[in-house]
C-alpha cells in the first residue's frame, strides 16, 4: 500500500451535483457565501454594507405589511445616479441607491397602476425615462371623430359669362340665376344684405329660396343653414336648431344635418360644380374655404389611394379665407391612441423629484384605418417596451411594432399618399407554435425577440437601416424559457432562465451569422436540480464576468462567476450567497449588488461591492469606512438623536450602547470590529486609539421609552468610537467531494482502498477558518483540530497572513468522512490549493 499524495490545484470549478468521482479538479459540493476570483482563489464573499433603511417622506420607516408584495424595480443611470422603485397599490415610491434617501413622486397615473403582482409590469429605463407598461391593461384607440356625411357642401364658380343661367338644387328645389355683362364673381357669391337683386346674385337667390322653404315649412329645409361666400365659391352647412339662414360666417351650433345638392351651368355643365365630402382629385378644391373644412380625395375607386385634406387659413383669428390645403386624418377615423391605457413614463425632473403620467403618444396626422392602420396591439395588452434602430417599439402578443423613427411615441404614418423608410413597422412572428412574446435583447446581428417556447430574430435584410420594406423576421431556436424573469445580456452572449419541474436552468445564447443558428449552451448542467424553481429575477455584471440569479421571499443568491481569457473559459464556478434578510430586489449596479432586504418589520437597502476583495483592513471616519469587512449590515455607530452620542459608556453597569441605524435581529448576536480611525493612517507619531483588528459579539437591543437601537458589550469602549464597525458575521461554507485517487485529468480510481492520513490547505490573505468532519450516515458536523505553524502579525492591525499553511489530520477510509471549510469571523478567507497525503492500494489489480 504504498503513500501517495495529489494536489488539487485550485477550487475554482464551483459546486457541481455530479457524482464525487466525476467532479473535475477544483470542483466542490456545496459552497455557501464563496467567490471565485481568478487571481486570489476562492473567497469568502464581500461583506454587505448597510446603506440605508426605507423610510417615508417624514423620516419614519417602512413597516413590513406597509410595503409587502410591492412591486419593486430599478433605474440605472450609471454615473447621473442610480434609484430604487417599488409600486405599492397606487403609489410609486423611489429612493436613491447610493443614499437611501426619499424622492417625491408626483403621480398623475394611478389609475394604470392596476396590476397586483410583479409579473403584471414591465420596466424600460433610458436615461432619465423610466417606461412603466402595465401589462394587464387592454390598450385602445381614442373616440372615432363625429361625422355626419353631405353635411356641408361647396359651390365652386369656374367660369362667369353674361346670359349663362346658374342653376343650384337643394333638396330638389332650385335657385336659379342668370349672369349679365356686369355681374362679377363677387356679386354672385358675396352676400350683400343691401342688395335684394336675387335674380342674378347666387348667393342671394340661394338664401332667398331656403327662406321661402321655411317659410312654407318645408320638412326637407328644417333647421339653420348657413351660407358663406369666398372668392370663388360659396360653402353651404346644415345643422340642427331654429330655423334661420346665416350669412356672417358664424360657428356651426347644433348637430350636423345631411341634404342633398346639385349644381349646373351652361350648356355642357362645365361652368359650375358641387361637391360635399369628396373630390376626385386635388385639382377641384377651392383657393379659399374655413379652417379645418375636411375633404377626402378619391384618386380612383380604390381606397389605398384615398387621403384626406383639410383647409388651413393663413388669417388665425378668423380662421377663413385664404390658405392651403394640408393632408390630414379622415373625418371619421380615431385622431389617435388612448394615452391612458398604453405605458406610461417615469421621469427623473430633479436628484430627488420625479413625475409619473401617460406619455403623450403622437396623434394620427393622416389617412384612415386604411391607410394608417391602426397597430396591431390595439385591443391587447402590451408586454415589453424597447427602443432599437432610433424607433420605440412594443411587444403585443406575437407581434412587434416598432414606431416613426426618429420620432418616439408615434405609430402613425406621416402621410397616406407613400410609405417612407422612417414609416412605422408591424411584423408578425408567424410561426407554427402559439407564441407570446416578451421581451427583447439588441444584439449586433439584429433585435432578439423571447418568448415562452420560441426565439426570433428581427433583422434588416440589407444590413442597414430597419425600414417598413427591410425589416423581417426568422425563428432562431426553440427554447422553454420563464417569461416572468426577463433574459439578460453577458457582455457578448445574451442569457436567461427555463423552468422545469422542481428547479431552473440557466442558458446562455451566443448569435452567429444572420443565417446560421445560435450557439446555446446550459451553463446550469454542472448544478442540475440546486437552482430552485422558486428563483424569479436575474442581473449581471459583464466587466466582473457574474451572472446573478435571485430567489425573492428568501435569503438565497446563486452565483455563477467565469473567466474568459479570449478564447475560452478558463474557469466556469456555481456559488450560492445567504443574506441575513429576505430579499424583496437585487441588481447590479457599478459592480456593487444592491439588495433591498426585508428584516424584522422594516426594509432596507444593502450593498456589496464585487471588485473590493476583501483584505481584512478598514478605515473609519465619523460617518462612514472604507474597505470591506467581513460583515453583513455592517455600518458606523450612529447618534440616534441630537446631543446623544453614537457611542455611550454606563459606569454604573460597565457596559457600553452602541446605538444603531435600524433594527437589531432577533436571536442573533451582532460582532464590533475595531479599525483603524481614518484620521490616524497616516499619523505615524500618534498612537492609534483603537487595536485594529480586535472583534467581539455584541447584543442587540431596543431601548425602553425611546425605541433607540443599539448594541450592547461588556466594558468601557468609547475610546474606539472612531474605529468601530458593527455589523453581523456570516458563514463561509465550502464541502468538499470526497477524495478519490486520480490517475489523470479525467480517470478517478473509485474502486481501489485509499486512507487519507491528512489535508494540506494553502491559504492566501486569510484570517482563522476552522475544519470540519462529519462521518459518513452522521448529521453532526464535528470541528477538526488543524495544525498550523506558528507565526505572527503586525500588532494593532488584523491578524491576517498573506499566506498560511494549515494541516487536518484525518486518517480515515475517504468514503468514510465529509469535510469542510468554514469561517464565520469577520476576516477574509482565501482558499488557494489543497493537497492530501494518503495511503492508496489498487488491490493487486493492474489499473489498464
Amino acid at each position: 500500500m504504498p503513500a501517495v499524495t495529489q494536489l488539487t490545484p485550485n477550487f475554482l470549478g464551483g459546486v457541481s451535483k455530479q457524482n464525487d468521482d466525476k467532479k473535475l479538479e477544483g470542483q466542490i459540493t456545496e459552497c455557501i457565501n464563496g467567490y471565485p476570483d481568478p487571481t486570489f482563489g476562492l473567497l469568502k464573499r464581500p461583506g454587505m454594507k448597510h446603506v440605508n433603511d426605507l423610510k417615508k417622506s417624514n423620516g419614519d420607516v417602512f413597516t413590513k405589511a406597509e410595503l409587502a408584495d410591492a412591486i419593486w424595480f430599478y433605474i440605472d443611470r450609471a454615473s447621473a445616479g442610480s434609484y430604487i422603485g417599488a409600486i405599492k397599490g397606487t403609489n410609486i415610491y423611489i429612493w436613491t441607491a447610493d443614499t437611501g434617501t426619499f424622492c417625491t413622486v408626483t403621480n398623475t397615473g394611478t389609475s394604470y397602476l392596476t396590476g397586483t403582482n410583479q409579473n403584471d409590469y414591465h420596466f424600460r429605463s433610458i436615461q432619465d425615462t423610466t417606461i412603466i407598461t402595465n401589462k394587464t391593461v387592454n390598450t385602445a384607440m381614442q373616440a372615432a371623430g363625429t361625422f355626419v356625411a353631405n353635411s356641408v357642401a361647396t359651390l365652386k364658380l369656374l367660369t362667369l359669362v353674361e346670359t349663362f343661367e346658374y342653376t343650384v338644387t337643394i333638396q330638389n328645389i332650385e335657385a336659379q340665376v342668370s349672369a349679365q355683362n356686369n355681374t362679377t364673381f363677387d356679386d354672385m357669391l358675396l352676400y350683400d344684405a343691401a342688395d335684394v337683386d336675387t335674380n342674378h346674385h347666387l348667393i342671394d337667390k340661394i338664401k332667398s329660396v331656403i327662406e321661402a322653404q321655411h317659410s312654407a315649412s318645408n320638412a326637407a329645409f328644417a333647421g339653420r343653414w348657413y351660407l358663406e361666400g369666398y372668392n370663388n365659391s360659396i360653402v353651404i352647412k346644415r345643422s340642427t336648431g331654429t330655423n334661420a339662414v346665416v350669412t356672417d360666417y358664424s360657428a356651426v351650433t347644433g348637430t350636423p344635418v345631411a341634404f342633398d345638392i346639385d349644381a349646373r351651368g351652361d350648356l355642357n355643365n362645365t361652368a359650375i360644380e358641387v361637391f360635399e365630402d369628396d373630390v376626385t382629385e386635388v385639382s377641384k378644391l377651392p383657393l379659399e374655404s374655413f379652417g379645418g373644412h375636411n375633404v377626402r380625395i378619391l384618386n380612383s375607386d380604390s381606397e389605398e389611394d384615398d387621403y384626406h385634406v383639410k383647409f388651413v387659413a393663413y388669417d388665425t383669428t378668423l380662421n377663413r379665407g385664404r390658405g392651403y390645403w394640408k393632408e390630414t386624418v379622415a373625418r371619421d377615423a380615431s385622431p389617435g391612441l388612448d394615452n391612458t391605457t398604453m405605458p406610461h413614463e417615469l421621469t427623473n425632473t430633479g436628484a430627488t423629484t420625479f413625475t409619473f403620467g401617460p406619455i403623450t403618444y403622437k396623434a394620427r396626422l393622416a389617412g384612415d384605418d386604411v391607410t394608417s392602420p391602426i397597430p396591431s396591439f390595439i385591443g391587447s395588452p402590451i408586454n415589453s417596451t424597447f427602443f432599437y434602430s432610433n424607433r420605440f417599439g412594443v411587444l403585443s402578443k406575437d407581434n412587434v411594432i416598432l414606431g416613426v423613427a426618429n420620432d418616439s411615441y408615434n405609430f402613425f404614418v406621416k402621410s397616406a399618399l407613400t410609405q417612407i423608410a422612417s414609416d412605422p413597422i408591424d411584423l408578425n412572428v408567424s410561426s407554427v407554435r402559439p407564441v407570446l412574446l416578451s421581451e427583447v435583447l439588441p444584439s449586433p446581428q439584429g433585435l432578439i425577440l423571447f418568448s415562452e417556447r420560441q426565439q426570433f430574430q428581427l433583422y434588416a435584410t440589407d444590413a442597414s437601416t430597419l425600414t417598413p420594406t427591410s425589416a423581417v423576421i426568422r425563428a432562431l431556436a426553440n427554447y422553454e424559457m420563464a417569461t416572468d424573469i426577463a433574459p439578460i445580456d453577458v457582455g457578448t452572449t445574451s442569457a436567461f432562465v427555463s423552468r422545469v419541474p422542481g428547479y431552473s436552468k440557466l442558458f446562455t445564447m451566443a448569435l452567429r451569422d444572420v443565417e446560421q443558428s445560435p450557439i446555446v449552451v446550459d451553463i446550469s448542467k454542472a448544478v442540475l436540480e440546486w437552482i430552485p424553481a422558486t428563483v424569479d429575477d436575474i442581473t449581471t455584471s459583464p466587466p466582473n464576468s457574474v451572472v446573478m440569479l435571485i430567489d425573492k421571499d428568501t435569503s438565497y443568491l446563486y452565483l455563477y462567476r467565469y473567466y474568459n481569457n479570449g478564447e475560452k473559459d478558463l474557469f466556469q464556478a456555481w456559488t450560492k450567497w445567504k443574506l441575513p434578510g429576505t430579499i424583496q430586489a437585487a441588481k447590479i449596479i457599478n459592480d456593487n449588488v444592491v439588495v433591498v432586504q426585508q428584516y424584522e418589520d422594516e426594509y432596507s437597502i444593502g450593498s456589496i461591492v464585487l471588485d473590493e476583495i476583501p483584505t481584512g483592513s478598514s478605515v473609519s471616519d465619523l460617518t462612514n469606512f472604507e474597505g470591506n469587512a467581513c460583515l453583513d449590515m455592517a455600518t458606523r455607530p450612529v447618534s440616534p438623536a441630537g446631543g446623544v452620542s453614537a457611542v455611550v459608556y454606563e459606569e454604573a453597569l460597565d457596559r457600553t450602547k452602541i446605538y444603531l441605524p435600524y433594527r437589531p435581529l432577533t436571536n442573533t448576536r451582532g460582532a464590533m470590529l475595531l479599525n483603524v480611525p481614518k484620521a490616524e493612517v497616516n499619523n505615524t507619531s500618534a498612537e492609534l486609539d483603537a487595536d485594529a483588528g480586535y472583534w467581539a459579539e455584541v447584543e442587540g437591543f431596543i431601548e425602553p421609552g425611546t425605541g433607540y437601537y443599539y448594541f450592547e458589550i461588556q466594558g468601557d469602549f468609547t475610546g474606539y468610537a472612531d474605529g468601530m464597525l458593527v455589523g453581523y458575521n456570516y458563514d463561509l461554507e465550502v464541502t468538499l467531494p470526497k477524495f478519490y485517487y486520480r490517475r489523470d485529468a479525467n480517470t478517478t480510481d473509485y474502486t481501489a482502498t485509499l486512507t487519507i492520513a491528512r489535508v494540506n490547505f494553502s491559504l492566501g490573505r486569510t484570517g482563522a477558518v476552522v475544519f470540519k468532519s462529519k462521518a459518513t450516515g452522521s448529521n453532526e458536523w464535528v470541528a477538526v483540530k488543524n495544525v498550523v505553524e506558528a507565526s505572527y502579525y503586525t500588532g494593532d492591525s488584523n491578524p491576517i497572513k498573506e499566506e498560511k499553511t494549515f494541516t487536518v489530520p484525518i486518517h480515515q477510509r475517504n468514503t468514510n468522512f465529509e469535510l469542510k471549510v468554514t469561517s464565520n469571523l469577520p476576516y477574509p478567507v482565501s482558499l488557494v490549493s489543497m493537497m492530501w497525503e494518503g495511503n492508496y492500494s489498487p488491490r493487486f489489480y493492474k489499473r489498464a
